[in-house]
């Protein structure tokens, strides 16, 4: 698979030969509903409901995924990284290990807009009891 950017093509070391959804949409942007979870984000249609694409975030594990959309770009953050997604087609253009800053939930704040860490580390935490409750 490739990106295109400024009208050149990248090869992309993140693109899933086996994803079941195709990566693009022919759904206009402000008509998806971008979901985090268990290391994945996917995009539905929010007219119909249907799934118009999903990626799995590469080495994230089963984590919350926090997700800002800005300047079309969305920010997706979980297991201690950063990843910049093509909110159209789910491609990962970018990828920000942050290291040495640990594995945890991500919260993310622009001079725009901010994810809110206490309802990320609420589904952290209920994810964890729910895990421990069908062990």
């Amino acid at each position: 698979m490739a990106l295109a950017l400024a009208g050149q093509a990248l090869n992309n070391p993140f693109a899933n030969p086996n994803n079941p959804h195709p990566m693009s949409s022919a759904v206009p942007q402000d008509d998806l509903l971008f979901l985090g979870t268990h290391g994945h984000v996917i995009a539905i249609d929010k007219k119909d409901g249907s799934t118009c694409w999903e990626v799995s975030l590469p080495r994230t594990g089963y984590q919350v995924v926090t997700m800002i959309l800005e300047d079309g770009v969305l920010l997706c953050g979980t297991a201690g990284r950063v990843f910049g997604l093509d909110p159209q087609g789910g491609s990962i253009l970018w990828d920000n290990q942050l290291p040495g800053r640990g594995h945890g939930v991500v919260a993310m704040c622009t001079s725009k807009q901010s994810t809110n860490q206490s309802s990320a580390s609420a589904a952290f935490v209920a994810q964890k009891k729910q895990q421990a409750a069908g062990s």
